[in-house]
C-alpha cells in the first residue's frame, strides 16, 4: 500500500469516497488535502463519478497530436524504457501523456494493459482531471507537482481499481509540456514509484534543456554562416593552436584556395610563411589594412588584411578572424574625387539623448567593419549624415563617397546610373559611354539612399553585383571588378515590402547585415535645445548678427 496512505484502510478510502460522492462530506483527517481539493474541483465540474466521460481522441486528430510531440516522445521514450524494466512483470505500465491530458505513449504488461483499455488508459485518452477526475496524470497538470493517487482516491470509480504515481515535465522556458506516469493495480502499489517517476522526468528535462542549448548553436551557427557567407570581403579564422577554421566563399576566391585544401591545417603549412595573423592569437592585439605577402602553391600574392582576436569569458584568445580583400590601386585623380567625398563626421550629429548616443556607438563599431550597413529611419533624421559619418570614421575615409538617392531618379535611368553605360547603348549616350556610381565608388563607399523605392526589376540587378562584386555597364559586355562599401537607408519598413512583393528578401539580407535605426527628434529627449541652439549660433555667424537670448521657457 501506498505510503502516503498507510494509515488507511481500504474499506477507510471506500467509505471516505461514498461519503463525498452521496452525502458531500469529507473527513479532512483521513484524506490528504491534495486528494480533498481536487474532489472538490470535480465536484465543480460537476463529473459523474459513476461514469466515464468520453472525450477521447482517435485518427487524424490523434496522429496530428503525435506528430507535434516527437521531440518529448523520442527523449522520454528510453528513459519509459528503462522504468518498465524496473516495474516489468509486476502488472504496471509507464506511460506519456501531453500538457493536455492526452495520453501520447505506453508500456505495461499485457495483464494491465487490456484491463487499462477499459477505462482508455492508452494513446488517444483524455486523463485531464475535468474529464477522468481525480488521478495522477491529470492532478499532477492542475497541482505542477509529483502526484500519487491510490485506489479509492480516484475520483471516477471506474478506476478505482489503479495506483498511478505521476510528475509533470517541463521544457526549458518552465512551461508544462508533458506528464510522465506509471500505473497499476493498487494491490500492488510501491512508495519507491513515485521516486523513480521524478528521476526519470528530471533526465528528460535535463535532455530537454540540452536539445534546446544544441538547437541555439545550430541556429548561431547558421546565422553566422549566412553573414559568413554574404560578406563581400574574405574571411580566414584560426584557433589558439594557429589550425585554420574556417574560410569563406570569398577568402577561397582571394587566396585561390578550397576549403578542404586548408581548413584543419596549420597556417603556416597552407602559407609557407609565419603570418601576422598568428601574433594576434598570441598577443591578443588586433591590426588592420595591413598588407600582407603570403605563399599559396609557390604563387607569391598580396593581399590587405584586417584581423581581431577571439578573447573568451576569461581574457584569454582563443583564436582570431581575418578580413581580407584584393589590393586596389587607388583612384586619386581629382576627376573621381570631385564631389565624391565625405562631409560630416560624427562629431556633426547634434545631441546627448540616448537614443542617438545608441545609434552613434553602433555606428561607429559599423565603421570599423566593411559590412554592409543599412540605415533605417523617418525622413529628414540625418540617415546621409549617418552614412558619411561611418565613411569618415572607417579606413576608406580618404577614397570616395557616392551617394544616390534612388527616389529621386527616373526608373528608366537608374540602371545607368549605378551600372555606367558603353558608348551607342541607348540614344543620347555619350561618346565614350559613362561609368556609373559603382565604378566611380570604387575602395571606396557608396551610399543607396531610400533604396526601398527602387524598382524590382533594377533590385535584381543589384543583387548580383553584390554577389559578384563585378559590375556590366548597360550595352557591355566586360565585367569591372569593383571593391565597394555599401551603405542603403530607407524610410520604408523593408520587412513589410518584401510580405508585399515589393522588395526582394535575398537584397534584404544581403544589405541587412548591420541594421542601425536613426531614431527622430520626437524621440531624443533634450536634444531639441542642443539643436536650437546650434542652429542659432550657425545662422549667426552666416547672417552677422549677434545672438539673442533664448528663453528658458520657450521650449
Amino acid at each position: 500500500m501506498n505510503s502516503q496512505n498507510s494509515l488507511i484502510s481500504i474499506s477507510e478510502l471506500q467509505n471516505g469516497w461514498k461519503d463525498f460522492v452521496i452525502e458531500k462530506n469529507i473527513d479532512n483527517t483521513k484524506m490528504r488535502p491534495l486528494v480533498a481539493a481536487s474532489w472538490k474541483r470535480c465536484q465543480s465540474y460537476k463529473l459523474d463519478p459513476y461514469h466515464n466521460a468520453n472525450r477521447d481522441i482517435l485518427g487524424t486528430e490523434l496522429k496530428e497530436r503525435l506528430k507535434n510531440k516527437q521531440h518529448i516522445m523520442r527523449i522520454a521514450r528510453p528513459f519509459m524504457e528503462s522504468i518498465y524494466s524496473f516495474v516489468k512483470g509486476s502488472g504496471f505500465q509507464v506511460v506519456l501523456a501531453d500538457e493536455d491530458g492526452y495520453i501520447l505513449d505506453v508500456i505495461g504488461d499485457q495483464s494491465i494493459l487490456e484491463r487499462s483499455k477499459m477505462v482508455q488508459l492508452m494513446p488517444g485518452g483524455n486523463w485531464n482531471e475535468q474529464v477522468r477526475g481525480t488521478n495522477a496524470v491529470g492532478t499532477a497538470i492542475v497541482e505542477k507537482a509529483p502526484v500519487q493517487i491510490y485506489a479509492m482516491e480516484h475520483y471516477l470509480r471506474d478506476n478505482h481499481f489503479l495506483t498511478c504515481s505521476a510528475a509533470p515535465i517541463f521544457d526549458p522556458d518552465g512551461r508544462l509540456c508533458g506528464v510522465l506516469d506509471v500505473s497499476g493495480h493498487y494491490q500492488f502499489a510501491n512508495p519507491h514509484t513515485l521516486g523513480m517517476v521524478v528521476a526519470a522526468v528530471t533526465a528528460i528535462e535535463s535532455q530537454l534543456r540540452l536539445r534546446k542549448a544544441t538547437s541555439n548553436l545550430y541556429f548561431a551557427y547558421k546565422y553566422s554562416n549566412t553573414i559568413m557567407e554574404s560578406m563581400a570581403e574574405g574571411l580566414l579564422s584560426v584557433d589558439n593552436e594557429g589550425i585554420i577554421t574556417r574560410i569563406n566563399s570569398m577568402g577561397s576566391k582571394i587566396l585561390e584556395l578550397k576549403p578542404e585544401e586548408c581548413v584543419g591545417r596549420p597556417v603556416e603549412s597552407v602559407f609557407k610563411q609565419p603570418i601576422p595573423l598568428l601574433d594576434v592569437v598570441k598577443g591578443g592585439e588586433s591590426y588592420e589594412e595591413r598588407e600582407v605577402k603570403i605563399t599559396i602553391n609557390g604563387k607569391e600574392k598580396r593581399v590587405i588584411s584586417s584581423a581581431t582576436p577571439l578573447i573568451n569569458e576569461t581574457g584569454n584568445a582563443i583564436g582570431a578572424v581575418a578580413v581580407l580583400r584584393e589590393p586596389k590601386i587607388l583612384k586619386e585623380s581629382s576627376k573621381v574625387l570631385k564631389g565624391n567625398r565625405a562631409k560630416y563626421t560624427f562629431e556633426d550629429i547634434i545631441g546627448e539623448s540616448k537614443a542617438i548616443r545608441d545609434a552613434i556607438k553602433l555606428a561607429q563599431q559599423s565603421a570599423r567593419t566593411i559590412s554592409p550597413v543599412l540605415l533605417q529611419g523617418e525622413s529628414g533624421t540625418g540617415k546621409e549624415l549617418f552614412a558619411q559619418a561611418i565613411h569618415n570614421y572607417g579606413a576608406a575615409k580618404d577614397r570616395p563617397f557616392v551617394a544616390l538617392n534612388c527616389a529621386a531618379i527616373p526608373k528608366e535611368l537608374i540602371e545607368s546610373e549605378l551600372f555606367g553605360y558603353e558608348e551607342g547603348a541607348f540614344t543620347g549616350a555619350r561618346k565614350g559611354g559613362h561609368p556609373g556610381k559603382f565604378e566611380i565608388a570604387d575602395t571606396g563607399t557608396i551610399f543607396l539612399d531610400e533604396i526601398g523605392d527602387m524598382p524590382i526589376e533594377t533590385q535584381v540587378k543589384l543583387l548580383r553585383v553584390l554577389q559578384e562584386n563585378a559590375v556590366t555597364r548597360i550595352g557591355g559586355h566586360r565585367e569591372r571588378n569593383i571593391d565597394v562599401r555599401v551603405i542603403a537607408a530607407t524610410h520604408r519598413d523593408l520587412s513589410k515590402a518584401v510580405e508585399e512583393g515589393k522588395f526582394r528578401l535575398d537584397l534584404f539580407y544581403r544589405i541587412n547585415v548591420i541594421p542601425i535605426h536613426i531614431p527622430p527628434l520626437r524621440e531624443r529627449n533634450g536634444d531639441v535645445v542642443l539643436l536650437a541652439k546650434h542652429l542659432i549660433e550657425k545662422l549667426s555667424i552666416k547672417m552677422k548678427q549677434p545672438i539673442v537670448a533664448i528663453r528658458p521657457d520657450f521650449f
